[in-house]
């Protein structure tokens, strides 16, 4: 029996089940269909897969990589998992990835977005996890004995019976009871094409790292950062356990500016905002003629292979572009923004008062993922898509982090100065979701809704009508044909047209969890 026999059987029978049962029914026989829907597909398109079906979800599973033996298995105990993942309907359309090579042959990659692995909890009990990721990564993947002889040398694998770790990279065939709801991109990682629920999914997914401890792990990086770039001090209450800080003062932070263990006054560029908050540290001596290093420990610039970001390289080049631009907006008269720090005559802000800041928020990797001045956003993105304002804060009304709060009354009116801090006064376990929105303005625009009764239709739309000329095909006619053909997007907020129809796609960063932030900034002259 042929696939198309075979899809209408199938779907004769459902018809069948339909007019006789209940809503509860209906569900159920939905997803006898579907399975046996994607059983044919895998049957027809991917035969040598059909002995990798799993029982727990019913998905099947291709290993081309079965990771790294030195590491434990990803179920062995609970942890957070770093992964890339791209996300396909079953005609190779990509709905979500996180790779920018995938994102740019789709024609919807941005400067706004950062490529990195997918950061989530990965426990006895899913939270946050794509339920068909999360089956993959706790559970030992059986594979047929027939795939296991023809690829164990070629892909690394140890035995029919597979646990994933770091390095380990699957393909998952997913139905759409695993698949969770429809699927598209946000925050830039969307592809050309959203997955409408009920739906099945094919998932490209490798495992980067695993992570026990995030919040030891971030708390290293921040240390690190602050020790490659100018040393770090840290001021601790004398009642407080001592620390694995290289130069820790246990007689809190003194008070006069005199005193020559003041911030001001010691060699180390980078200080406790308080003697009571752990890893929140501020560079009260910073200004933009000072570059920064985002290379420290196992730590690397951050790079995706397209501009701004292209080799890693790529960071130190556009920190001298905009130590270059800061310099000439803001001080363009004098090599010296002012005076020493202990000799600067200025007001501090406090918690009553109100500060004007320009500032660029960045990861540790130098990513610029925020920033209010225009000449910056023109060099990380391409455009100004709307003028830059000062930022207006007043500590005592919050309303922004709480790095901000715990350092900006510190600072003095007319300063530079730079923090750097964990999540845990930033956006902490949960991160912050990115967005991405398009809207439209002439024109005219339709879509169509798939009826579940139509058959020939949905079969067509739903599974693809060849999976190598649909999948394969798409894949690299994208390239060609897309990728220099012309679809209409490039960087950042995009904007394309066609007649008296324009788009603009609006893009803002993500921020993962448990993700250390800096800030670069400067505080406007108090007014007269």
């Amino acid at each position: 029996m042929n696939f198309l026999k075979s899809f209408l059987y199938v779907s004769l029978a459902a018809v069948s089940a339909l007019t006789i049962s209940c809503a509860k029914e209906q569900t159920e026989s939905y997803a006898e269909f579907e399975s046996k829907a994607l059983e044919a597909w895998i049957t027809q398109y991917r035969p040598d897969l059909i002995g990798n079906k799993q029982e727990a979800g019913g998905y099947y599973v291709e290993v081309l990589d079965g990771g790294d033996e030195k590491y434990g298995p990803v179920s062995g105990e609970a942890c957070w998992v770093k992964f890339t993942y791209t996300g396909r309907d079953l005609s190779g359309n990509i709905a979500l990835t996180r790779n920018a090579q995938d994102a740019k042959l789709e024609g919807t990659f941005t400067r706004y977005t950062r490529y990195v692995p997918f950061y989530r909890y990965c426990g006895t009990e899913n939270t946050g996890l794509q339920e068909g990721t999360y089956l993959a990564m706790r559970n030992e993947l059986t594979l047929s004995p027939e795939y296991f002889e023809k690829h164990k040398d070629e892909y690394n694998l140890p035995s029919e019976k597979i646990k994933l770790r770091i390095g380990s990279k699957v393909v998952l065939y997913m139905p759409s009871s695993i698949v969770g709801g429809g699927v598209e991109g946000s925050g830039g990682y969307e592809g050309q094409y959203a997955l409408s629920s009920g739906r099945p999914m094919i998932v490209t997914m490798e495992i980067r790292d695993t992570v026990k401890n995030p919040l030891e792990v971030e708390g290293s990086d921040v240390d690190d950062f602050c020790e490659a770039n100018g040393g770090l001090r840290i001021y601790s209450k004398p009642e407080k356990e001592e620390t694995k800080a290289p130069v820790e003062d246990k007689e809190g932070l003194p008070e006069k500016i005199d005193d020559p263990r003041h911030p001001y006054r010691v060699g180390q560029q980078w200080v406790s905002a308080s003697d009571s908050l752990p890893q929140l540290y501020v560079n009260y001596r910073y200004t933009p003629q000072e570059s920064l290093a985002f290379e420290f420990g196992d730590n690397r610039p951050y790079s995706c292979g397209y501009p701004p970001y292209t080799k890693e390289n790529s960071v130190d080049s556009l920190n001298r572009l905009i130590d270059k631009a800061l310099k000439e907006r803001f001080y363009p008269d004098t090599d010296k923004p002012y005076d020493n720090i202990v000799d600067f005559n200025a007001d501090s802000v406090k918690l009553d008062g109100t500060a004007k800041i320009w500032y660029i928020g960045r990861f540790l990797d130098g990513f610029v993922f925020d920033t209010n001045i225009d000449e910056v956003k023109q060099i990380i993105y391409g455009e100004v898509q709307g003028e830059g304002s000062a930022l207006s804060y007043k500590p005592e009304d919050g309303g922004l982090i709480q790095a901000f709060y715990y350092t900006i009354p510190h600072m003095k009116y007319g300063q530079w100065g730079a923090l750097v801090t964990t999540s845990t006064y930033a956006y902490g376990v949960t991160g912050k979701t990115g967005s991405s929105s398009t809207s439209s303005s002439g024109g005219s625009s339709s879509s169509s809704y798939y009826d579940y009764l139509n058959y020939m239709n949905y079969m067509n739309s739903y599974y693809g009508n060849n999976y190598y000329g649909g999948y394969y095909g798409n894949y690299y006619n994208n390239y060609y044909g897309g990728y220099y053909g012309g679809y209409g997007y490039d960087y950042g907020y995009d904007n394309s047209s066609t007649g008296s129809t324009a788009t603009v796609t609006t893009v803002s960063t993500e921020i993962p969890a448990y993700t250390p932030l800096l800030f670069q900034f400067y505080i406007e002259p108090k007014d007269d």
